[in-house]
């Protein structure tokens, strides 16, 4: 849910780690997602960038990763389940 990436986001050790993986990817060398990840870690590194962006919309980094590996279009899987989940 919302309520729980923002808890997620606002503790001091997974929030700080969370952004911290998001800035590694983004500074990784790979031209691809799947190059970097392999194809089942790029569909969960599309939904969790999805959800982080979608609970914390003024933190840059989840949608830079979001622009750089999926051209900007989020994960529907994961905005139908939070659509969901209101």
């Amino acid at each position: 849910s919302l309520d729980e990436a923002r808890a997620y986001l606002a503790h001091p050790v997974l929030g700080a780690r969370l952004r911290a993986c998001s800035e590694a990817v983004l500074a990784s060398a790979a031209p691809t997602a799947e190059d970097l990840l392999g194809p089942t870690d790029t569909k969960k590194l599309r939904s969790s960038m999805t959800l982080f962006h979608r609970a914390a919309p003024d933190e840059p980094v989840f949608r830079q990763v979001l622009d750089h590996f999926f051209g900007g279009v989020a994960d529907e899987a994961t905005d139908v389940r939070l659509r969901w989940a209101r």
